[in-house]
């Protein structure tokens, strides 16, 4: 396929796909003042990200996963100046004695920069509590 009108090729979308180029941003916490760096995500560790909030078996979010979401971004996206991933998994319970206005404003800057929509994970929750609730037999007894 050739390029019409200035759109990419197929061949020039799957050309960039794999080269492992990151973007990253340079932010100060506001309360700490501590400069950080945070980095893109592939859409592969975006997607684990999000599949690690959704529980299996069809009964909507884990809350326990949905609970430390914000914390689990900011670990998988601070990195140090070469790029290097500072925290691990362990570490996101640790945030959780943060300030919460650095770990709000991080979290915010981290979703902004890997593409994130708050609001998708809210709509994520509404509808989980919704299934949920459909799926819980009424405690009332039936006419």
């Amino acid at each position: 396929m050739s390029e019409q009108n200035g759109l990419a090729t197929a061949e020039q979308l799957m050309a960039v796909a794999g080269t492992g180029k990151r973007r990253f941003r340079d932010l100060s916490l506001p309360t700490n003042g501590l400069r950080v760096r945070i980095r893109s995500l592939t859409e592969r560790e975006l997607s684990r990200y999000q599949s690690a909030t959704i529980a299996s078996g069809g009964t909507g979010l884990k809350r326990s996963k949905l609970e430390d979401a914000s914390r689990r971004l900011i670990v998988l996206s601070l990195v140090d100046h070469d790029g290097n991933q500072l925290l691990g998994n362990g570490d996101a319970d640790r945030l959780a004695d943060w300030d919460a206005a650095d770990t709000s404003f991080l979290y915010d800057e981290c979703a902004k920069h890997c593409g994130i929509n708050r609001s998708d994970i809210e709509d994520l929750v509404k509808n989980s509590e919704q299934m949920a609730a459909a799926l819980v037999p009424s405690d009332s007894p039936s006419e």
